[in-house]
């Protein structure tokens, strides 16, 4: 009898001793798991930064009695924390950073000596006045109406902005394309200077993995808002200064396309928005003086920009082409007519006879043999020699 309460207790024993083994080994394999994921992940991009004078920032290691502060400020002013799901969701709208993507918990959201940084966990976006070297000088009131908007929307809390930090509001806009205000994208571009090349380049472009990348969204608006909507057709130009700077924003990716990411589609996108809206000397001049162009866009089925296709397709005429069609071109040889040749030499069968002074249309001059259109309506070649222009 003892002997199988023995085994029994053995048995007991050894069910509890794997039992353990397995919660440890499921407990490694799930750290194992964790860590993986972590390498992953990415560093977020400006949390250090240069102070630029030989030191260095780390927002990694920003004080916690600074977060904890700011978080009894809001505590304080009964500011209601969005849930996890929320915050990231704004964080993205707002700042464009999914932060699901980056390991660290606190993140700065732009490069500068003091950013508006995320605080993941705790939920809430930490903002301080440049004076503010201890935790009892942050500003309350900034805190709160900077969050509230943020992450509510607040009416209150935009006067406020609007009225006490209007730069930092108006820096969502800027630097950082958030759009979905368009109470405030409008007042943004009321005081906006749209000949500034720098300001314009600001408004447009992002800076990624150290190239230039743009800001469609930031399109609509200044469509809508500056001029109005687009145009029906190409017959006028709206009235508006915000595509003022782009054909010079447009030589700067020529002369540099390695600072920016996908240089010709960004081009064509330039040019297609101005179309929209019926201006057409940058592009004219763009393809005048380069004269491959054309067969680049033709090349990329114009970046699938139905604008951009309508105008080339339809609308533009190059140097060569509208000087063809304002020359007189007429048959002059001396035997008194001269023969229309199907193909691009003289034993070619003859399509037409034509007088001597019968105007031609002249549809491509390149080479010793001209293609031609009769009055009558055919088509064929004949050689230049027998051809007049004035």
């Amino acid at each position: 009898m003892k002997i199988i309460n023995l085994c029994i207790i053995s048995i007991i024993f050894l069910f509890i001793s794997c039992n353990g083994q397995d919660k440890d080994k499921s407990k490694i394999v799930e750290q194992s798991k964790t860590k993986k994921k972590m390498n992953t992940l990415k560093e977020a991009p400006y949390n250090i930064s240069d102070e630029g004078d030989g030191t260095k920032s780390n927002y990694d290691n920003l004080s916690l009695e600074f977060i904890n502060k700011a978080k009894e400020i809001l505590e304080q002013r009964r500011f209601q924390f969005p849930n996890e799901e929320n915050f990231n969701l704004r964080i993205q709208e707002v700042f464009g950073f999914q932060l699901s993507e980056y390991k660290n918990r606190i993140f700065a959201l732009q490069p500068s000596m003091f950013p508006e940084v995320a605080i993941r966990n705790e939920n809430f976006v930490f903002i301080q006045d440049p004076s503010a070297n201890s935790p009892e000088y942050l500003n309350p009131d900034l805190l709160f109406h900077f969050n509230s908007y943020i992450f509510y929307n607040t009416p209150v809390s935009y006067l406020w902005l609007q009225t006490h930090e209007q730069d930092i509001l108006y820096n969502l806009v800027i630097h950082y394309g958030y759009n979905k205000d368009k109470k405030l994208v409008d007042a943004v571009f009321k005081k906006f200077d749209f000949n500034s090349l720098s300001n314009m380049e600001e408004l447009i472009f992002k800076d990624e993995n150290s190239r230039k990348v743009l800001k469609k969204n930031i399109f609509d608006d200044i469509e809508n808002i500056i001029y109005k909507g687009p145009v029906e057709d190409f017959s006028y130009a709206k009235e508006g200064n915000g595509f003022l700077r782009v054909g010079d924003i447009i030589d700067k990716i020529s002369l540099n396309p390695k600072e920016y990411f996908e240089p010709d589609q960004i081009k064509a996108y330039l040019f297609e928005r101005e179309l929209r809206v019926g201006i057409q000397g940058d592009i004219e001049s763009y393809i005048n003086k380069n004269k491959n162009y054309k067969s680049i866009l033709e090349k990329n089925n114009y970046y699938n920009l139905p604008k951009l296709k309508d105008y080339m397709e339809v609308i533009y005429q190059s140097p060569h082409d509208l000087e063809m069609e304002n020359t007189i071109y007429t048959i002059q040889d001396p035997d008194g007519f001269t023969n229309l040749r199907k193909e691009k030499n003289s034993t070619s069968d003859i399509l037409q006879k034509i007088n001597s002074g019968e105007a031609i249309n002249v549809l491509d001059n390149s080479g010793d043999w001209f293609l031609v259109k009769t009055k009558e309506g055919k088509e064929g070649y004949i050689h230049k020699s027998r051809i007049k222009s004035d």
